[in-house]
């Protein structure tokens, strides 16, 4: 993920982090850069998929309040994007947000199977090979 957002901030020339954005933790900001992308807000409201790692506030009609959310939910998705869309449509932010992939979880448990199948302990082969 670290390196697709690094060739989208080559090809587009854009910050990775704008406005109110830049103002995050450092460990927030690379949690967020591990786990997700940057999309388009039209290809976040076509893809159920994809769940947007960004919201925003708004004070009053000027006054507009970007934070990220490091662990998205599936309740309030439709809204966070709605939000997020009238945003863009008002030029208020740029048309592309931070989203992660809704992967399931069993993909991760079937990866450490066949891992764990073909190496074994990965934490003891490391641990024996540190300790010589």
């Amino acid at each position: 993920m670290i390196l697709r957002n690094l060739i989208w901030r080559i090809k587009t020339g854009k910050k990775i982090f704008e406005g109110t954005l830049g103002t995050k933790s450092i460990g927030k900001k690379l949690l967020v850069m591990i786990t997700g992308y940057k999309v388009s807000i039209a290809k976040l409201k076509e893809k159920w998929h994809v769940y947007p790692m960004e919201d925003i506030e708004e004070n009053d009609e000027t006054l507009l309040k970007r934070k990220l959310i490091v662990v998205p939910k599936d309740e309030g998705r439709d809204e966070i994007v709605e939000r997020l869309c009238k945003a863009v449509d008002a030029g208020k932010i740029d048309p592309y947000v931070w989203a992660t992939p809704g992967l399931p979880l069993l993909i991760f448990v079937t990866l450490g199977l066949i891992v764990a199948l073909l190496f074994g302990d990965l934490v003891w082969l490391l641990v024996s090979f540190a300790l010589g």
